[in-house]
């Protein structure tokens, strides 16, 4: 695991990080439209459907690490598998029941699809700008979602 998916999972108090996500590549698979494959794929073969997180690599260009909405599968005897036809090995994966709950920044609540995590935590707010998660926003986030 990773130090940056270490230092998420302290940030959201319900998310888990999976050691072992099978591939198993779909050709139909249309990009950024994960929790549609999943869906699919769970009716067709009776998986459920996780929705989580991508914890990318450290990316020194914007001095930060990606974290990334995705969704994925996990079969009735536990194994974790994604079907996106091509697997990036260097993501950590981390399933979030929370992963649809907001931050909220001044005064509004936003969802961010990507997250950036350096020394803060920062999500994208209108107009592509970031604006960094509060310490006291963390607090409530963890109150509300525990």
């Amino acid at each position: 695991m990773k130090n940056a998916t270490q230092q998420f999972l302290k940030y959201r108090p319900n998310a888990q990080y999976i050691e072992t996500v099978e591939h198993r590549p779909n050709n139909n698979y249309k990009q950024r439209e994960c929790i549609s494959m999943t869906i699919i794929e769970a009716k067709n073969f009776g998986s459920e459907f996780i929705s989580g997180w991508l914890v990318d690599e450290y990316r020194a260009d914007i001095n930060a690490t990606p974290i990334i909405h995705h969704c994925w599968n996990i079969e009735k005897n536990g194994t974790h598998y994604d079907t996106i036809p091509v697997r990036e090995k260097k993501y950590d994966y981390v399933s979030d029941p929370d992963v649809n709950k907001p931050y909220k920044y001044k005064t509004r609540f936003y969802w961010s699809p990507v997250i950036y995590l350096n020394d803060e935590l920062k999500i994208i707010i209108p107009n592509g700008k970031q604006a960094t998660i509060t310490e006291e926003e963390h607090k409530r986030f963890i109150n509300e979602h525990q």
